[in-house]
C-alpha cells in the first residue's frame, strides 16, 4: 500500500510535532501497513526541502518509504505538460503515480485532487485523495503494485 504526499502538505507531515490529519498515516506507517512513494529529482527536488529529504530518506531507510528514481517518470512528466488537460501544474505528481503505482494521494490541493481522480491521468485503479483525519479508512484499502 503506498501513498504519495505532496509538496503542500509534506512540510507539516514531516515535522516533529505531529500534525492531527497526519496522525493516521503515521500510525499507518509505523504498523507496516503501507509505504510513502517519494523522490529525490525531477521537480520533487525543488518543491521538498533539505530537512524533508533527509526525513524522507530515514523513513526509507526504516522501510516505510520507496524511492523512485527520476528517470523512471522525467518523460511521462514532460508529456504530461506538453499533452495539456492538467489542471494542476502537477504533472510530476501524475507521472510519479503513473510510475509508482501509488493510488493515493495527500494533499490539499484543489486543482491536484481534480487531476489525480480524473481516468485520463491516473487509472486502474483510478486515484484517491486523503486530504484529512476523516479520510483515515482510505489507509486500509489502498494498494501499491
Amino acid at each position: 500500500m503506498c501513498m504519495i504526499v505532496d509538496a503542500d502538505r509534506i512540510g507539516s507531515f514531516l515535522e516533529d510535532r505531529e500534525d492531527s490529519d497526519a496522525a493516521p498515516i503515521h500510525r499507518w506507517l509505523s504498523r507496516g501497513r503501507g509505504k510513502l512513494v517519494y523522490s529525490t529529482g525531477g521537480k520533487f527536488a525543488t518543491e521538498v526541502l533539505r530537512r524533508q529529504r533527509q526525513r524522507l530518506l530515514e523513513y526509507d531507510r526504516a522501510g516505510r518509504a520507496r524511492r523512485i528514481p527520476a528517470h523512471s517518470f522525467v518523460a511521462d512528466e514532460r508529456r504530461l505538460r506538453r499533452q495539456g488537460g492538467l489542471r494542476s501544474n502537477d504533472a510530476h505528481v501524475i507521472a510519479l503515480a503513473r510510475a509508482s503505482g501509488a493510488r493515493l494521494l495527500y494533499t490539499g490541493d484543489r486543482r491536484l485532487m481534480q487531476d489525480f481522480r480524473d481516468p485520463r491521468f491516473v487509472q486502474k485503479p483510478r486515484g484517491r485523495i486523503y486530504s484529512g483525519q476523516k479520510n483515515a479508512g482510505l489507509l486500509e484499502t489502498t494498494i501499491c503494485r
